[in-house]
């Protein structure tokens, strides 16, 4: 082996570029997911916000459902001390994402050196990696926001290739780092030090690095933790933790056909080289199996987040060990028609004699090695969401290109606008869940709805505590699981309308749906009334079962005007609110959400034959030019999964958007 097989930095052009282009790819989305508005306050604005807390003197500190609470009580994700210089440089979540991208697609450089070293091929060195680049569950992970997990990955490879080469501090400083990272890391270096001592020949490095690693697991998990533990959690920090994750293993069995099917996902990719070296893979085991039978919120076993990621670094160096082995095999097989050996890396009980047979040759674990590395990267292709999967480019709901995943909708930069304009720096916010990652510096960051909250629990809990409230009255992040939408721009209807009734609150601002309250004041007028008499200028319009019996738009000054309607059901009492909305014409991002008659009393509690009369003040925004301009209203049907774009797939059938008054903005 050549000196430039071992050297630090690989000169291969062909890792370089592998390492560029993956490393672009994947920083690439999670910009495009960021910049679309589709990570939310969980998890990326909750990582953001703990390591911004450090810039002001905090020991990582986040809001969660029950309150702020830091870090180091929960996971214990030391290493993101290390990212707050960077976001002290460029102040956004968006520079954590491009930060592990880097991180990430740095870890093929040790698994290059890895197998260089063990294989002694350019051809290997180049296939494992790829492998480790195209992995499926470290490519889910790190397009996933933000996370321990996913830092610990590279890291546990360093760690591994400083091990390779007996370079004991580098391997101390690597191991350390990825523990740092999520306090159960230390269970994969225990495991490294377990295998170094019973199989690696280094007994001593691995009694050291076990006993180092447990040391350190224990300290954080039943001390640090308890240090940093909130007042009001009763019992201890690791009870409870365990509880969180674990506390129902009874609910596994319904599960269970899932879960083996993301155990295949995890592990099958790379099974055909990676068995050869199982010892690895004992190594990576108890992670995937903590992560298969968790049983914390969500479905936490599925490949696509990031619980596996750590995992990664074990079934790559299987495949090398395994590719390894399978080499000194064929070079034994090559000596002679068969003869007994002892491969090199093995000593003590571990050296037994290997039967070689002439079948196995040079060919087999070149190929072997090369068909491993197509299949990965097939199943990459195939499994993950990245432009290598041909349904990127479809447009399907919750893929791709599609809004709510890489792309964006017309309304993504008006909500740089909106929160830049309305959302002063630092004050106590309850943000809607896509809004509120970009208001991640800040000591207070509550979602207005949290995913596991049904409708309008907690948010009464929360208003006492915040200052500001910024929803989304057309939630345009939804996807399709199987005929169930998730999202929706129903999704904060019940939130909005609790924050519309709090006298605390006022309606600042709204802008193409978007609304920003905040304490004390007077702010845009909304209300609604039931009666049996007309009292606007008569006018006549259907739109499905609603009826308009009466309008009228009155200029209150600047570019403020007051709306009335007057409507009627006609039949039955729809089983969903339906949804108004005005347009002005000329006037793009300025949709008008008739929040009375949407939330305040929606329509499936009308009665036919009640007179509903709604009043609701707008404020036009200020780059309108003067000029007249047409108010045109129509009605939709908000449980439509594309209700957010208000055009002919939600309108109420029969329906059309009709003309309703003219309005004149004054110079």
């Amino acid at each position: 082996m050549n000196r430039s097989q071992t050297q630090i930095l690989p000169r291969d052009p062909a890792l370089w570029i592998a390492v560029i282009l993956i490393g672009t790819l994947t920083a690439g989305l999670g910009l495009a997911r960021y910049r679309g508005y589709n990570s939310g306050i969980l998890d990326l604005g909750s990582m953001a916000q703990a390591i911004f807390s450090v810039l002001h003197g905090q020991p990582l500190i986040t809001t969660g459902p029950g309150g702020n609470f830091s870090r180091l009580t929960g996971h214990v994700e030391l290493i993101y001390v290390a990212f707050a210089p960077l976001l002290a440089i460029w102040p956004s979540p968006a520079a954590l994402l491009v930060a592990q991208s880097a991180l990430v697609a740095a870890g093929a450089i040790p698994a290059y050196r890895l197998a260089m070293r063990r294989i002694d091929s350019r051809l290997a060195a180049r296939c494992v990696a790829l492998i480790y680049l195209l992995y499926p569950v470290g490519l889910t992970a790190v397009l996933f926001d933000f996370h321990g997990d996913t830092l610990a990955m590279p890291l546990l490879l360093f760690a591994l290739d400083a091990a390779d080469r007996r370079a004991w501090r580098s391997f101390a400083l690597w191991a350390a780092l990825a523990m740092s990272c999520k306090m159960y890391m230390a269970l994969p270096v225990v495991g490294i030090g377990a295998y170094l001592f019973l199989w690696g020949g280094r007994r001593r490095a691995g009694m050291i690095t076990v006993a180092l690693a447990l040391i350190y697991g224990g300290l954080v998990f039943f001390v640090l933790r308890e240090l940093f533990a909130a007042p009001s959690v009763s019992g201890s920090a690791a009870s409870a933790y365990t509880k969180f994750y674990f506390g129902a293993l009874g609910d596994v069995g319904p599960t269970i056909g899932e879960r083996i099917l993301n155990a295949l996902v995890v592990f099958g990719p790379a099974l055909l080289i990676a068995w050869r070296g199982w010892r690895w893979l004992l190594v990576g085991a108890p992670l995937a199996l903590a992560a298969l039978i968790s049983t914390g919120p969500g479905a936490g076993y599925d490949f696509r987040y990031h619980h596996y990621a750590a995992v990664v670094p074990f079934i790559v160096i299987a495949a090398v060990d395994g590719a390894g082995r399978m080499r000194e095999r064929s070079r034994v097989a090559a000596s002679a028609p068969l003869q007994s050996g002892v491969h090199p890396s093995q000593s003590g009980a571990d050296a037994s004699p290997l039967q070689v047979s002439p079948k196995i040759t040079a060919r087999n674990w070149r190929g072997d090695l090369i068909f491993t590395t197509l299949v990965v990267g097939i199943i990459a292709a195939l499994m993950v969401d990245t432009p290598l999967n041909p349904t990127f480019w479809l447009g399907i709901p919750g893929v791709g290109l599609d809004s709510s995943i890489y792309g964006m909708t017309r309304r993504d930069p008006l909500k740089d606008r909106f929160l830049a304009q309305y959302v002063p720096p630092g004050v106590p916010v309850a943000a809607s869940m896509f809004l509120g990652a970009h208001l991640a510096d800040r000591d207070t960051l509550y979602a207005v709805r949290y995913s596991d909250d049904p409708g309008g629990k907690r948010l009464p809990a929360i208003l006492p505590q915040v200052d500001a409230v910024v929803a989304d009255a057309l939630f345009d992040w939804r996807t399709l699981d199987g005929e169930l939408l998730l999202g929706g721009v129903d999704y904060e209807a019940t939130e909005i309308a609790i924050v519309l009734r709090d006298p605390h609150f006022a309606l600042r601002a709204s802008r193409d749906g978007l609304l920003f309250f905040d304490r004390g004041g007077v702010g845009l007028r909304q209300e609604i009334v039931v009666g049996t008499d007309v009292a606007l200028p008569p006018q006549s319009a259907d739109f499905g079962p609603i009826k308009l019996l009466g309008a009228r738009v009155t200029p209150l000054g600047g570019r403020r005007y007051l709306a009335e309607f007057a409507w009627q059901l006609s039949g039955a009492t729809p089983t969903g609110r339906l949804l108004a909305i005005s347009q002005i014409d000329g006037i793009p991002d300025a949709r008008i959400v008739h929040l009375p008659s949407y939330l305040l009393l929606p329509t499936n509690q009308w009665r036919a034959g009640q007179v509903i009369t709604e009043r609701f003040e707008v404020e036009l925004p200020t780059e309108v030019a003067p000029g007249r301009y047409v108010w045109r209203t129509g009605w939709y049907n908000p449980a439509h999964s594309e209700a957010s774009a208000t055009d002919g797939r939600s309108r109420l059938p029969g329906s059309a958007d009709v003309a309703i008054t003219q309005v004149e903005v004054m110079p």
